[in-house]
């Protein structure tokens, strides 16, 4: 125990924090830390619930990796994330989180309101469209987006073929396109 190097594999550094080595699963945290808030990001609204959500993920993974059973720990650390997220957005449907409520906690703007302004409607934009697309479109764009996963490590973590990730993967981006008006392209 003790010094463990980061550039292990993330096999290897599981299997060492299931032999009671605590500093491998700190290594497992920094290396995929802000790839996981990515993908809680685009399911909560705010960032101190993706936030929250991200470190839930980490507990989780840490809690259940004696039942981790090989394949990618990206992938399975991932699907803990994505279903997580969705719980969060289901539990938390019922809250009043929309703009409108935030704005009246609104901070004051700085000088270049303009841009900023501009740059929060077509963040808002984007968010919305996402939120628009089917459940599985939504997963597969934020997985392989956000997460920056292979097709295949896509299809693991959501218990699909890698052909459907592909699929789905297409069908968000065109939708995506479609709904912004081509401003993707």
């Amino acid at each position: 125990m003790g010094d463990v190097p980061a550039e292990r594999s993330d096999e290897a550094l599981l299997e060492q924090f299931r032999a009671g080595d605590r500093l491998a699963f700190e290594v497992l945290v920094r290396r995929y830390q802000r790839p996981v808030l990515g993908v809680a990001r685009r399911f909560c609204d705010d960032l101190d619930d993706a936030e929250d959500v991200a470190q839930r993920a980490f507990i989780n993974a840490a809690q259940r990796a004696g039942g981790w059973r090989g394949g990618s720990f990206k992938s399975w650390l991932f699907r803990i994330a994505v279903n997580l997220a969705k719980n969060h957005k289901r539990d938390n449907a019922r809250f009043d989180r929309s703009e409108a409520a935030q704005e009246k906690e609104a901070t004051p703007t700085e000088a270049d309101a303009d841009s900023r302004i501009a740059d929060a409607q077509q963040k808002r934009a984007v968010r919305e469209a996402i939120a628009r697309l089917p459940n599985r479109q939504r997963e597969v764009l934020l997985l392989r987006v956000d997460g920056d996963l292979p097709f295949a490590e896509v299809a693991a973590a959501l218990g699909i073929t890698e052909v459907n990730a592909k699929v789905n993967f297409h069908h968000a981006v065109q939708k995506l396109k479609a709904l912004l008006g081509d401003a993707a392209e």
